[in-house]
Formats: structure tokens, sequence, C-alpha cells
């Protein structure tokens, strides 16, 4: 996607953090945006602000976890706008404990908001986007922790990143040839409020004891601002790039991942069965 202005952008999880600088910065390349969030308070502040700004906004209040809700989030947007062309799921949650500590609980909790809402963004507006015929592009937000694994306090956050990156090339090797383009968004330390996340737990999950603000309030304090890795997002879409790596110093910590994985194929290649 080279031209964005006049394009209609939906973004979940848009209240705050990523989505609501992703969605400032589609409003400021001339986009039509629709502001999506679990919170749909927070959306509509977002939305109005936007509108405020001289750019077309809408607030859905949509809870990512419920397929229905999605799809009916992709109804209001063709409806609304009559179209739609950049579609971010980036809807996400995070808590802290290693895996073998977190409950059946937290295991389901984040694969359902960090998956699952993945999958169903994709259900939801892919066969719609393939209909339209006017090509459009997926981003779907998961983390540097998708490919480099951040950590024994983070153990189920970054298996449901690894997931969206699974997911998200499965996906990208099948709409290629519906002219729409896939981005997996892999960023490391943003400036967000995720660490805070456990507001939009589910009651009936529970609440777990524990807070993040002690180990990772400084990297998402100091972060980069979500409104800049909204610009690496505009210049990844045009360029048409299947990671949107926004942290480039983190090469070579991926880089010493994957030689450790090159290592045991090493490994199995000088075994004799």
């Amino acid at each position: 996607m080279q031209d964005l202005e006049g394009k209609v952008a939906v973004i979940t999880g848009a209240g705050a953090g990523i989505g609501e600088g992703l969605a400032e910065t589609f409003a400021a390349e001339g986009m039509k945006v629709v502001v999506s969030d679990i919170e749909g308070d927070k959306a509509e502040g977002v939305s109005a602000r936007l509108r405020d700004q001289g750019a077309e906004a809408v607030a859905v209040q949509t809870d990512v976890t419920d397929r229905a809700a999605v799809e009916a989030l992709a109804e209001h947007t063709l409806r609304h706008f009559g179209a739609v062309h950049l579609v971010c799921n980036n809807a996400g949650v995070c808590l802290g404990a290693s895996a073998h500590e977190s409950s059946d609980a937290d295991w389901e909790w984040l694969f359902r908001v960090n998956v699952h809402g993945v999958i169903h963004g994709c259900q939801a507006f892919i066969p719609r986007l393939i209909e339209q015929g006017q090509g459009g592009h997926i981003v779907n937000t998961a983390s540097i922790g998708g490919l480099l694994p951040a950590g024994p306090i983070l153990g189920v956050y970054t298996a449901t990143k690894a997931a969206v990156v699974g997911i998200s090339e499965s996906y990208a090797n099948s709409i290629e040839p519906h002219g729409i383009g896939l981005s997996i968004l892999c960023p490391a330390g943003v400036a967000t409020d995720l660490i805070h996340a456990e507001r939009n737990r589910p009651p009936e999950l529970g609440q777990r004891e524990g807070d993040l603000e002690d180990i990772l309030g400084p990297m998402f304090d100091d972060g980069m601002s979500p409104r800049m890795l909204g610009q690496w997002v505009v210049r990844a879409v045009r360029d048409g790039r299947r990671f949107i790596f926004s942290h480039p110093e983190m090469r070579e910590a991926v880089q010493g991942h994957f030689d450790q994985i090159l290592a045991d194929f090493d490994w199995a290649e000088k075994q004799s069965l």
C-alpha cells in the first residue's frame, strides 16, 4: 500500500499505547480511522481527539476475544466508511510470571487476547478484503519476544507472541495472491500501559498477585513513543515489509538466539543413529 490518504484503517487496542499511536499516525496520513478497544470510553476519547484535529474517526467498543464482536466491528466499519484497507490486530495483554508458575487461567487469558484476538481479526476482515478486490494490508502486533524469549518473567507472554508470528506467516502466504500484504510488528520497549493490563482481565479468570511495575516499569517508561512506532509501521506498510523491527539494535540478541538454534542443527548433522 503506497497511497494511504482517504483509505480506511481499523486498529484494535487503540484506546491507548501502541494502538493509539497507530491511530494518530494513520490519521496524520489522511486515513479514516476506526478506533477499537475493549474500553469504549478510551476508544471514544482517542476518536474525539482525532476528529477535533480534522480527521474522520469513529470509536467502536470491541472485545477481540469474542469472534462475533470482531465480526460486528468489521460490519460497522463497512457501514460507516464503505470500505476497509488497513487492519491492525493490535490488542494485547501481559502478565509477569514464568511459564511453570502460571495458572491455567493465566494461559487462557493471554491466549484469548493475544492469539485468538489476532485470529478473529484475520477471520473477520480478510474475507471482506478479498471480496472488496482492492488489495489491502494486515498488521499483526507480535513482539521482539516472539523471536527472542524475553526471560522467565514473561513466559506466557512470549509464547503468545511466538504464536502470533507463526499464525501471521501462515496468513501472509495465503493472502498474497489476493494482493493483500501482511506485516508482523515486533517492537521492543515502547512507552505503553501494558504492565497494567490486568484491569481488563475477565472476573471469571480471577486476578493474579504481583506487579510488573518494579520489574518492567523502567523499560516501558523509557521506551519508544507509540507515535514514533506508528511512523515505523507506515514506512513498513508502504515498503511491503513482512517484519517490522522498530528497534534494530535488537538484531544482535536475535542473531545470538538463532545461532543457538543453528548450533543444534550442527550437532544433529554429526550424529549417526
